[in-house]
């Protein structure tokens, strides 16, 4: 199997990931199907910022993540690595590199905007797999920040899930 950098995430219409809040209560469930199971049982590590690490923790929930080891992006030294995370200020090049050698699953950007950038800048994602939710935010944090990362892509597949969530899979091409 070869490994793979793959952004996993959810986004409104109009491409937002989160409110101006940070806020992601208008992400909609749909009962009954197995699409996250499904994707994290080739999951080895998992990559996020700060503002994302944060964000979960205010659910007041269990970490969710336990099927592999989290790497949160930060410039901050007020955080402590756990058995389960692990935080880092490295070049997302040099991490990848490290994961690499820690684990032959394939490796999930989670987010948020920040770390997308950085990965697309850096030219270490291999697959997008965004499930676009039916609602318009208007404004938020975006998905896509401005960057230095044109690049084609070639579409996979499109899921069409209840209560109007489309889902589309994306190869990157060099």
């Amino acid at each position: 199997m070869v490994q793979k950098k793959i952004l996993y995430i959810a986004m409104s219409l109009d491409g937002y990931i989160a409110t101006k809040s940070g806020s992601v209560d208008w992400l909609i469930d749909i009962p009954g199907y197995d699409f996250y199971d499904t994707f994290i049982k080739d999951i080895g590590a998992v990559v996020m910022g700060r503002k994302s690490y944060e964000m979960i923790l205010s659910f007041g929930i269990e970490w969710p993540y336990k099927f592999a080891r989290s790497y949160v992006l930060t410039h901050s030294n007020k955080f402590e690595d756990t058995d389960l995370v692990k935080f880092t200020n490295i070049p997302v090049k040099e991490l990848v590199e490290e994961l690499s050698s820690e684990t032959e699953k394939d490796i999930w950007v989670l987010g948020g905007g920040e770390v997308v950038r950085e990965f697309l800048e850096s030219k270490l994602i291999d697959e997008i797999i965004i499930g676009v939710m039916p609602i318009l935010l208007g404004e938020g944090i975006p998905l896509f920040r401005e960057g230095a990362y044109k690049t084609q892509l070639k579409l996979l597949d499109v899921k069409q899930y209840e209560k109007g969530m489309v889902q589309l899979h994306y190869e990157m091409l060099v």
